[in-house]
């Protein structure tokens, strides 16, 4: 195989390998999610448990697309002949795949901990009013 179809065949294998990180990082999280959702959110669980698909594939694809092949001292013919050099850039795309999908998930933590917060607060000013009305 030349190094330019090497290039080519091992960008897009990392794109979906990247892109793998994402779905399967959602899969894992997807129902304990679901279950905090729906007790929180009740009518907009749907709305977060899309936003929360979305999130994570977008980060694993933006991780992907955050490194760059080219440098300041190598243009593309260089790089076409140095094949070690692809293989440490495919490897930094994943590894940069991977760092995003983990902001992304703390992301979504601390909001899953707002939320708990504010249905905890609510539940208890109910629990308060019931116990006045009786």
């Amino acid at each position: 195989m030349t190094n330019d179809c090497y290039l080519i065949v091992t960008y897009f294998l990392f794109a979906i390998a990247s892109l793998s990180l994402g779905v399967a990082a959602y899969r894992v999280l997807r129902r304990p999610f679901e279950a905090v959702a729906e007790a929180v959110a009740g009518m907009r669980a749907a709305t977060l448990k899309r936003t929360l698909a979305l999130s994570i594939t977008l980060a694993a694809v933006l991780g992907f697309l955050s490194v760059s092949y080219l440098d300041c001292n190598k243009g593309y013919d260089e790089i076409v002949k140095d094949r070690s050099y692809m293989d440490q850039i495919n490897r930094q795309q994943l590894q940069h795949a991977g760092n995003w999908i983990v902001f992304a998930v703390l992301a979504w933590g601390f909001l899953v901990v707002i939320l708990l917060a504010v249905w905890r607060r609510k539940k208890q000013e109910e629990a308060r009013e019931n116990d006045a009305h009786q």
